[in-house]
């Protein structure tokens, strides 16, 4: 399947909206070194190569090549993951600060907002497994990114595809381990992908936690 790619001008709106901060969230990031950068695989959505790429000043090919691998599913639909067996190429290794704030992918944006796909609707919901979770002032924030992500063309069948990996926490190190070293940007399958989490009853618990959480916005 190929999904129709979000225009360039709707990325463009989104982040003039959202800065995807406020006065605390860096700080707590900062403490927890970046917990979700560890354990977690980076979505592009539909088109977002193209705008990110723009916003470099380089050609999709070069984004490819330099921050991107390619997540291959069971019937052959793939989605655009920044480099797998990595920490995320924007992140600055030594103050944990992001290289690309003003154009991240919005899944990364968006962050602790996660999604669960129910029927041919979308869910979104907050993540407690992130700290910042726990401070209402970020949790409230964080909601004002749910209209604005919601008013995006994205799919259900899109989401489908993602929420088989996006909630699980993966070993960066297997992953790394994993590579096979011929191509700038690899094909990674779904199932050699699923192989590799870091603990699946960490991953499990993760999941009941998601969809425990009280606060749910229906697209």
């Amino acid at each position: 399947m190929i999904f129709e790619k979000i225009p360039i001008n709707m990325f463009n709106n989104f982040h003039n909206i959202f800065s995807g901060s406020n006065g605390k969230t860096f700080k707590i990031c900062r403490e927890c070194e970046g917990a979700c950068e560890h354990n977690k695989i980076g979505t592009l959505l539909p088109g977002e190569k193209d705008y990110m790429a723009s916003r470099l000043g380089i050609n999709v090919r070069e984004f490819e090549d330099l921050y991107l691998d390619v997540l291959e599913m069971d019937d052959g639909t793939r989605i655009d993951v920044l480099k797998l067996g990595k920490l995320c190429p924007f992140l600055n290794r030594k103050t944990f600060e992001c290289e690309c704030r003003e154009f991240k992918p919005i899944l990364c944006k968006i962050y602790p907002v996660v999604f669960k796909v129910e029927g041919e609707g979308v869910n979104f919901i907050i993540d407690s497994w992130c700290q910042l979770s726990q401070k209402e002032e970020c949790r409230n924030y964080f909601k004002n990114a749910i209209p604005l992500f919601s008013a995006l063309p994205v799919p259900a069948e899109w989401f489908r595809y993602v929420i088989s990996y996006d909630d699980l926490c993966f070993d960066y190190d297997q992953l790394k381990k994993h590579r096979k070293g011929t191509k700038p940007c690899e094909v990674f399958y779904l199932q050699e992908l699923l192989d590799l989490l870091k603990d699946e009853s960490k991953a499990e618990s993760l999941q009941i936690c998601s969809e425990m959480e009280i606060e749910k916005f229906m697209v």
